[in-house]
Parts: structure tokens; C-alpha cells; sequence
């Protein structure tokens, strides 16, 4: 993809967007309690089905990485990492790339399990296993309903889309806090129930504010925009001709 004056512009204002929302603090992440969720995680996401699997990556991981810095985090552990491989598997599940988003999520999982850590605590990853399922299964029909005229349906499809982005985004963080922290199995069982219930609400809020928008962008005659719909429309009519 060759990037141009909008694609550039895009990326700018939209990382922008994830670094001013990442000082909406929400809570400490359990293990390392110096770093927090923030907005800047639904801004990710969001970004994420808007721009696509190549800008809305690159816009996650500039506007993660700056955000991170200037928020005083650091970057001994780089949350930018996870949060642009959560962006990927969101934006391609929106955008219909199932095999390519069930690969990236498989794919994490197995790194999961090369680790002692990850052998021991075997049945952590649960909630990823069943959003793989899920996805295998239903990915054609969440496909359909996050590109159809129903909105209690498109809800639906971008809360689960964005919620298996935010569980690869969230195995991956945990498989690179075991070198970094030296966490143990038994730190991660114990949030075991935790976890699950703080991405649920991420995505939730994210398809909470990406309806709306993506209505608004729908309407839109913004000329800065018409990538992405160009995009979201051709994935559309493809699903439609299935």
C-alpha cells in the first residue's frame, strides 16, 4: 500500500486522538500496577475499524507508542506491542480478513503455550480459545451484521470483533510481562475471572462509540475520509455477493 498525503494525515490525527485518550486513566493493569487502561485502549480499537489492517495498525502503534511516552509510562514494558497486535486482529475481522485474523490469534496462543508459564496456567488463555471458536464458527455472520443496516446487530458484531482484538491484545501483553516482571502462574489464575470482565467493558465501550460513528463517517462528504469507507463499502458488497 502506497502511502499517500491522506493516508498520512489520517494516521497523524487519529494517533493523536489515541494519545489524548490515553490520559482518561480507568484502572491499574493487575501485575504492573504502574501501568493503567485507559480510553487510549477504545481509541485503538476504534482507530482500528475505521482506517483498516495496514493504516489502522500503523495509527495504533504510533499513537500507543507516543501515548505511552508522554503519559509517563515508559517503555520497560511496551504496551505499544500487544496494542498494535490487537488493532490488527480487530480491523481484520471488521474488514472480513477471518483466516488472517484466526491465524495472528492462533498464532499468539501458541506463544502462549511455549512457555513454562503458559503450560502450567494451560487454561488461562480461555476466553481467547472461545473467541477463536467463535469467530471459525460465526465469522461469516459477524462479518455481515458489522456491515448491515441494523444497528442492535452491528453492535453486536464490532463488541465481539473489538472484544477478540482486545483478548489478543491482552495474551499478548501477559506473554511479554513473563520475561519482563517474571510473573508466575499463579499470579496470572489468580485474575483468571478478572480480566475477562475489564475487556468485556473495553469493548463494550468501543462499540458503544463506534456505532454512531460510523454512521456519522457514513453521512460524511469529508474527502479525508473516503479511504476508509471505500474500504469498509468494497468489504460490504463482498460479503453481500457471498
Amino acid at each position: 500500500m502506497k502511502m499517500r498525503g491522506e493516508h498520512v494525515a489520517l494516521v497523524g490525527v487519529l494517533a493523536a486522538m489515541i494519545i489524548a485518550a490515553g490520559y482518561i486513566k480507568l484502572t491499574p493493569i493487575l501485575g504492573a500496577t504502574s501501568y493503567q487502561f485507559s480510553m487510549g485502549s477504545v481509541a485503538i480499537h476504534l482507530v482500528a475499524i475505521l482506517l483498516g489492517p495496514v493504516l489502522g495498525t500503523l495509527t495504533a502503534f504510533v499513537g500507543a507508542t507516543v501515548g505511552q511516552l508522554l503519559t509517563g509510562q515508559g517503555v520497560a514494558f511496551p504496551l505499544f506491542i500487544p496494542a498494535a497486535i490487537g488493532a490488527l486482529v480487530s480491523a481484520l475481522l471488521y474488514f472480513s480478513y477471518n483466516k488472517v485474523a484466526l491465524a495472528v490469534m492462533s498464532a499468539t496462543l501458541l506463544v502462549w503455550y511455549a512457555f513454562p508459564v503458559g503450560r502450567e496456567a494451560w487454561y488461562f488463555p480461555f476466553m481467547l480459545v472461545i473467541a477463536i471458536a467463535a469467530i471459525g464458527v460465526f465469522g461469516g455472520y459477524i462479518s455481515k451484521m458489522a456491515h448491515g443496516t441494523n444497528e442492535g446487530h452491528r453492535s453486536i458484531a464490532i463488541f465481539a470483533i473489538c472484544l477478540s482484538g482486545l483478548l489478543c491484545d491482552q495474551l499478548a501483553g501477559s506473554i511479554l510481562a513473563i520475561p519482563i516482571f517474571g510473573l508466575t502462574a499463579d499470579m496470572y489464575l489468580a485474575v483468571l475471572f478478572i480480566y475477562p470482565v475489564e475487556r468485556v467493558l473495553m469493548a463494550i465501550a468501543t462499540a458503544v462509540i463506534a456505532v454512531p460513528v460510523l454512521r456519522a463517517l457514513k453521512a460524511s462528504s469529508l474527502s479525508i475520509l473516503s479511504v476508509s469507507r471505500t474500504e469498509s463499502e468494497a468489504t460490504q458488497l463482498s460479503i453481500q455477493d457471498e
